[in-house]
């Protein structure tokens, strides 16, 4: 079965919001054995809905497409495509009995059986919207299969969990392939380095396996490998070899995590699983690390909490840096890093703290120190080191790379702490 996607909406090319269905589409079809095709992203226009639709249903032989279902005059999915299809668009019983109960369930007035979604193109099935308001569209045509649904990504993922194999999967014979994917997410270790220097072998060794990518990211590179197999015993043997290839790597000291949690989301199963308390001075990342961790559920186990120290005085005041040390090292220094860290680690009470100090810019920066500069002090049971860094990017970047380097600091000491 060959499965496109076809994204809906100017607000996504225009950059004000971000695709997020194309990776929820990807994940539910993974975890059913089967694949995205491909996706096309096209505005609120009609020539170019038709455009996609053509495209895809040359590709594919099911198209599924995300936005333009809503009440707004940019929304105008179901116009374009009953064009496409040379239908008009008529009143559907079924489609206002769909948008009245979903409007019921908000508890939101109804505008009556005028409102624009009581309305079908010709010969198409309305499907129910468990969590929004616009009712999903179906139809088959020339032996290809149309699922439309809203461009809100709750709202698709509730179309394809409740409709999809209901609709699609009966014509279509069951695949025996099973599907997997691993991903190994690597550290501190650039993308050609991996393959160009440390393992020039990597890259062909797992080829042999399965389908290889590669992403950099933040301070480090995710390698994939989809697998494919005809049976359980398969796979399993197919994913002990994957392991067993990058266990017996040059790169496997680089390696933090075999899976897709996030680092945050890592750090925090680790602290938990430990028992092991921790905080942050944060200077210049304002609160970063600690916004990213207690956007973690249960984070609160053992994240005790931090201290926004900005200001040379709340260094100073709060977590007993030096008058001397500020002035004579300088606030980005490894010595201000170090007192701030077990300043910390004294006022809060935590077996892990962590201190960030940099210099984010675009100014601040010097000859000695430029932009891109930062200090880090991790104090472990009373213990503390210190690591100055320098990073690339503008003000945003460095803020996100900062954050990083102090989370890969504290899932170290997590890792070698009892």
């Amino acid at each position: 079965m060959k499965i496109g996607l076809l994204i809906i909406g100017n607000e996504i090319l225009e950059g004000k919001i971000a695709d997020a269905n194309t990776r929820q589409l990807s994940l539910f079809l993974r975890e059913k054995n089967l694949e995205l095709l491909t996706s096309l992203t096209v505005t609120d226009q009609e020539s170019s809905i038709h455009l996609g639709l053509q495209t895809l249903f040359a590709l594919c032989d099911v198209v599924i497409t995300s936005g333009g279902l809503g009440p707004t005059k940019d929304d105008l999915t179901k116009e374009a495509i009953a064009s496409y299809f040379g239908r008009t668009i008529s009143f559907s019983e079924d489609s206002y009995e769909i948008a009245l109960k979903n409007y019921e369930r908000f508890k939101r007035p109804f505008a009556g059986k005028e409102h624009g979604y009581c309305y079908l193109p010709e010969g198409f099935v309305a499907l129910e919207n468990s969590t929004g308001f616009a009712p999903g569209l179906y139809a088959e045509h020339l032996g290809k299969f149309l699922l439309c649904g809203p461009g809100v990504p709750k709202e698709f993922k509730s179309l394809l969990e409740d409709h999809f194999l209901k609709l699609i999967s009966s014509h279509f014979p069951a695949t025996t392939d099973l599907i997997e994917s691993i991903t190994v997410r690597t550290k501190r270790i650039p993308e050609e380095k991996i393959f160009g220097e440390v393992d020039t072998t990597l890259w062909d060794k797992l080829s042999l396996l399965g389908s290889v990518s590669s992403l950099p990211n933040t301070m480090g590179v995710d390698i994939g490998v989809k697998l494919k197999a005809d049976n359980a015993n398969q796979m399993e043997e197919k994913k002990n070899q994957v392991l067993a290839i990058f266990n017996n790597s040059p790169i496997k000291a680089n390696i933090w995590q075999i899976g897709n949690l996030s680092l945050e989301e890592y750090v925090v199963n680790l602290a938990n699983k430990k028992k092991i308390t921790y905080g942050f001075a944060e200077s210049c990342t304002g609160g970063l690390c600690s916004h990213r961790i207690t956007n973690v559920s249960g984070s609160s186990q053992t994240f005790v909490g931090s201290i926004i120290c900005y200001s040379e005085s709340v260094k100073n005041k709060i977590l007993n840096v030096e008058a001397a040390t500020l002035k004579t090292h300088g606030v980005v220094s490894a010595q201000t890093a170090g007192e701030m860290a077990q300043g910390l680690s004294q006022q809060l009470k935590t077996k892990i703290a962590i201190s960030i100090t940099g210099i984010a810019g675009p100014l601040g920066g010097t000859p000695e120190k430029p932009v891109g500069t930062v200090c880090f002090g991790v104090t472990n049971n009373g213990k503390t080191q210190t690591h100055t860094e320098h990073f690339p990017g503008d003000r945003e970047q460095l803020k996100l790379r900062f954050s990083q380097g102090a989370l890969f600091y504290l899932l170290e000491e997590l890792e070698k702490s009892s």
